[in-house]
């Protein structure tokens, strides 16, 4: 849920004060999933856009 709040956030469905309360309640676990995500995604369209050429 946290990471959709903070994606609307940044496309601006939402006020800056709530973004600014969620990025308080951001913590090093949330973090470290957010990384992990981020990178499983990437590599995932890396190898993808890999096979499709």
């Amino acid at each position: 849920m946290w990471f959709k709040r903070i994606l609307a956030s940044l496309m601006g469905v939402r006020s800056s004060k709530d973004l600014a309360d969620d990025l308080n309640n951001f913590s090093i676990p949330k973090f470290i999933i957010l990384f992990i995500t981020l990178n499983v995604v990437f590599i995932a369209f890396i190898i993808l856009a890999i096979n499709l050429i």
